[in-house]
């Protein structure tokens, strides 16, 4: 609040803080020249980007394969679905009919009883005139001598057609037949009567 005719003193040091110092004349900016001052600023050093780590491969999805249909006609199936009405034999796992492997013939002119014995020729040990890969088969077993009911046990093939083939290739040269004479009481025909036996029940 100003009162009128009322006139306040000034302070003593009131004019004091408006004059100039000697040290404004010392720190003017003008006495300064920055100009020629080259300041150098650190370069920043960018950091690398990080790398993503590596992924995995997704695990190979392998497809079961579905089971054919009975209606889909594929090949060698029936429309039952059951497995082709033809021969397998269980020595070869083979479609061929036994007596195609003989061209249909069921005897043969050497009369072989079931206990005839075979053996390997010479020309048989050399495969020479081998024909059939049954013809091979017998060579090689009876290098060791084999009566007929042996040798169809372990082709796994009728007596007849082995009868037919073992004749074929006696009349080749390729097997020896022996015609045994059996000696009641005798033991090694016992034994060998035993090993017959044995090939019929094989069958």
């Amino acid at each position: 609040m100003k009162i009128t005719g009322f006139t306040e003193p000034e302070p003593p040091g009131w004019d004091s803080l408006y004059q100039g110092t000697e040290r404004e004349a010392f720190d003017s900016p003008s006495r300064f020249e920055l100009s020629s001052i080259s300041t150098v600023m650190p370069r920043r050093q960018v950091a690398p980007p990080e790398q993503a780590p590596p992924s995995m491969p997704s695990p190979i999805r392998q497809s079961t394969p579905r089971p054919a249909s009975a209606g889909n006609g594929a090949a060698g199936s029936s429309p039952s679905g059951s497995a082709p009405a033809s021969v397998y034999l269980p020595s070869s796992g083979s479609r061929v009919r036994p007596y195609t492997r003989t061209g249909g013939r069921t005897r043969t002119a050497h009369a072989l009883a079931l206990e005839a014995l075979v053996s390997t020729s010479d020309d048989g040990r050399r495969y020479r005139g081998v024909r059939t890969m049954e013809h091979r088969q017998i060579c090689d077993l009876c290098l060791d001598t084999r009566s007929i009911a042996e040798i169809a046990a372990h082709l796994r093939l009728p007596l007849g057609v082995v009868k037919v083939l073992v004749g074929d290739m006696a009349d080749a040269g390729l097997v020896l037949i022996h015609q045994t004479e059996l000696i009641l009481g005798d033991s090694s025909s016992r034994a060998f009567m035993e090993r017959v036996l044995q090939g019929l029940r094989a069958l």
